[in-house]
């Protein structure tokens, strides 16, 4: 009997992907981090999945599968690669994503190492999204319900990492879930889905930020060099943003572009956004393909047929068609089909006349 070690947030997802695994005759033992760093222990954000409130939550649950819980503290890996990193790329006047870097090196590597180390055969999340073996070894592959998938926040799992993890959701949709949440012995409704950026109460980023760098005001130019009016603090937009910038025009105003020496922000029309080509950094690629692959440079974002090329730890993506808001910390993820090629962090867009 392997066991598997799941990572529960005390929301609806982990908490079903613990029950499948044990129906499945798996030896299930939940765990839950404890990752907010003494500074921040008394931020309150319940739907936050690594809150004090969560702890509670994922405690009654593992007691209501007869399953051990744990508890382990990440609060150094968390501050120094998620919070620290967040902080930093928003001063620079790039956008981060928290959730990839959590995955990257909390999910599947502190917690993954530390799982293995104290017997754990497996580790398991509640992610939309699937491992598959294959004769060239494990792929990520998208998750059943498309509305759900989640395999675009998975794309920096190192590869030799694959076989150790298990999506127990990627083969099932939301409202089946929901359904099937009737069989145990809680309602669903009394599981809160755990979301939002942990470690910002109310998830008002801004103000997180605002209150660590202050507001530094700055000229906002158009796109053809005339000023415009000026901003709070380049920290406070990100590419493609359109509220926030009160500035009067004749059409509306997006972010272009934010230049961070300058502490200045180009604001345009929403054509002036399009974009073909970008470069990227911290990539990790996970398969090599031939076949005609699409990409993204959001999550909620259509893909769009792309091709690449990499070198070094340098990722070069060729949209066919133009996308919008290709956004310097954000992360573009390649697909072939349903599989995850790899992936990396924005660096820049390379404007062109489209």
């Amino acid at each position: 009997m392997e066991t598997v070690f799941v990572a529960m947030s005390g929301g609806l997802d982990s908490s079903f992907a613990a029950y499948l695994l044990k129906q499945k005759g798996y030896k299930v033992v939940g765990v839950t981090f404890q990752l907010l760093p003494e500074s921040m222990k008394s931020v309150r954000n319940p739907k936050a999945c690594c809150s004090s409130e969560t702890i509670n939550r994922a405690k009654k649950i593992a007691d209501n599968l007869s399953i051990p819980h744990y508890v382990i503290n990440l609060r150094r890996e968390f501050e120094e690669h998620v919070i620290e990193n967040f902080i930093h790329e928003y001063k620079s006047g790039r956008t981060p994503n928290p959730c990839i870097l959590c995955n990257r090196y909390i999910k599947f590597s502190a917690f993954l190492k530390m799982a293995l180390s104290i017997g754990a055969d497996k580790v398991a999340t509640g992610h939309y999204a699937n491992i598959k073996e294959t004769t060239g070894g494990f792929i990520i592959q998208k998750g059943f319900d498309t509305a759900k998938d989640q395999s675009y926040f998975l794309y920096p799992i190192a590869k030799e990492s694959l076989k150790y993890i298990l999506f127990p959701l990627g083969s099932q949709t939301k409202a089946s879930l929901k359904e099937r949440m009737y069989e145990i012995k809680w309602e669903y409704q009394k599981v809160k889905e755990s979301q939002d950026i942990c470690f910002i109460p109310g998830s008002d980023y801004r103000e997180f930020i605002s209150g660590l760098v202050g507001l530094h005001e700055g000229p906002v130019y158009s796109v053809e060099g005339k000023l415009l009016g000026h901003h709070d603090g380049i920290h406070l937009y990100t590419i493609g943003q359109r509220r926030g910038l009160k500035i009067p025009y004749k059409e509306p105003l997006y972010v272009v572009d934010i230049l961070v020496e300058e502490n200045t922000i180009i604001a345009g029309s929403k054509e002036s956004l399009k974009r073909k080509r970008l470069l990227a950094n911290n990539i990790n690629i996970l398969q090599k393909t031939t076949n005609q692959i699409t990409g993204k440079v959001r999550y909620r974002q259509k893909e769009e047929p792309c091709t690449y090329s990499v070198s070094g730890d340098s990722l070069e993506v060729e949209f066919t068609n133009p996308v919008y808001s290709i956004t310097p910390g954000q992360s573009v993820v390649l697909y072939d089909g349903d599989t995850v090629v790899g992936g990396g962090i924005i660096n820049n867009s390379i404007r062109e006349t489209c």
